[in-house]
């Protein structure tokens, strides 16, 4: 079987989950000798070479520019016949073509693949609310309430240049794209019935996390006498819908006797990409206990293991419907139980005693409760780490993509 993998960006230039997953999905189909997989992912137009929208940087591995905005999602690179994307296509001539986004490559490039292959089969993994949601697809109103579901009125009233009319206009362009779409991949429940209410046909969506490549199982932190679980860490990118501040102030707020006994390390990147007002939030976050407060700034991820063994817990502060991140099935797969708010595809991921604890989302006080209680209760950490769940390995999971490839077109 031949494969080309799309993604939004390139895990060496973008350090998401997303890219990772879609890059780790292409070497473990390439490294099967009964396949052939390429991976195509997008840059900005300033990485590539001059007159042209594509670049090889490897055997089967090509940057394509776009910088499709959120506002319409719509290409911004030639795609007709006669471009470079559509002559990649047709020198690669693949069975299955798997988008894992549609950021920034925008929705046309679903019916170029069709055209310059039309007996490809097209796969779109779902990874946030872009489609749904013009607010950086989070499903977050602008005045940061929880959106519980999608209204052309409702969205207008968020965007008050934007009528009615026209979010009916880019939902029913869109769809006429996702048309095309053989079959969805969910990674999470929430998410899945999240499109389908929005519109997605149900039967084609199917729920299959994002792999986790192998990582090894590591041992509780060895503890000095007396000392209490009392490391946490976040780990990913720092942004204001990461609630990395909420994370930092429910810190701070835990009693001064207390912080003493405990420490929070922050492992992100993206933070100097962030508005003024918000970094300055967060250095006075840091500021407010520099002996238990570190900032350490972006990680590779092979660095994981070596950064998770020497601490606690995982501790993350999305404000947003968060869908499945990757960050939690690694700690699970480490041997960390994992903090998170009660709400989306977190949720769904962490079941409370078992792969960690949740906390009421959005609620810095009520994260210092449950981190209080923690480190006061020696325990709790025992008792969860017994019975920590073991993500699905990759390679199952890559079977069953495999397999969704191989069905017939129209039977997703």
């Amino acid at each position: 079987m031949r494969v080309a993998v799309i993604a939004h960006g390139h895990p060496e230039f973008s350090k998401g989950g997303a890219e990772i997953a879609a890059r780790d999905l292409w070497c473990a189909i390439e490294a099967q000798p009964e396949h052939q997989a390429w991976f195509i992912a997008r840059a900005p137009h300033s990485m590539l070479h001059l007159g042209t929208a594509v670049s090889a940087i490897g055997e089967r591995e090509f940057l394509v520019a776009g910088d499709a905005g959120i506002e319409q999602l719509s290409a911004t690179v030639a795609l007709g016949d006669g471009s470079d994307f559509a002559a990649l296509l047709r020198a690669i001539d693949p069975d299955v073509v798997h988008f894992h986004h549609y950021l920034f490559l925008g929705v046309e490039m679903i019916r170029a693949v069709r055209r310059a292959c039309p007996r490809a089969r097209i796969v779109l993994t779902l990874h946030e609310y872009l489609a749904i949601c013009r607010n950086a697809g989070q499903m977050v109103k602008t005045d940061g309430r929880l959106c519980q579901r999608y209204s052309p009125l409702a969205c207008a009233q968020c965007f008050p240049d934007v009528s009615p009319e026209d979010v009916f206009l880019r939902e029913r362009y869109l769809k006429a794209h996702f048309a095309l779409v053989d079959a969805f991949v969910a990674p999470s429940r929430f998410l899945a019935e999240r499109y389908a209410a929005w519109g997605l046909p149900a039967e084609r969506i199917h729920v299959l996390e994002n792999g986790v490549r192998e990582l090894p199982r590591l041992p509780p932190r060895e503890l000095a006498s007396g000392e209490p679980r009392g490391r946490f860490a976040y780990f990913g990118q720092i942004n204001p819908f990461k609630g990395v501040d909420l994370v930092l102030e429910a810190f701070v707020s835990l009693p001064r006797a207390l912080r003493r006994q405990a420490s929070l390390d922050v492992f992100g990147s993206a933070l100097a990409n962030q508005p003024e007002p918000y970094r300055q939030r967060i250095a006075e976050l840091l500021a407010a206990d520099p002996q238990a407060l570190h900032y350490h700034g972006p990680y590779e991820p092979g660095e994981l293991p070596r950064l998770m063994q020497d601490i606690d817990w995982v501790v993350m502060g999305s404000v947003w419907w968060e869908n499945s991140p990757l960050v939690i099935q690694e700690a699970h797969a480490l041997g960390r139980p994992v903090l998170c708010p009660d709400i989306g595809g977190m949720a769904e991921k962490v079941e409370p005693g078992v792969g960690g604890f949740h906390y009421r989302a959005r609620d810095a006080r009520s994260l210092a409760t449950l981190m209080q209680r923690l480190i006061t209760d020696p325990q709790a950490y025992a008792e969860v780490c017994t019975r920590l769940p073991v993500p699905r390995p990759h390679a199952t999971i890559v079977a069953e993509l495999l397999g969704l490839y191989a069905s017939e077109r129209g039977d997703a």
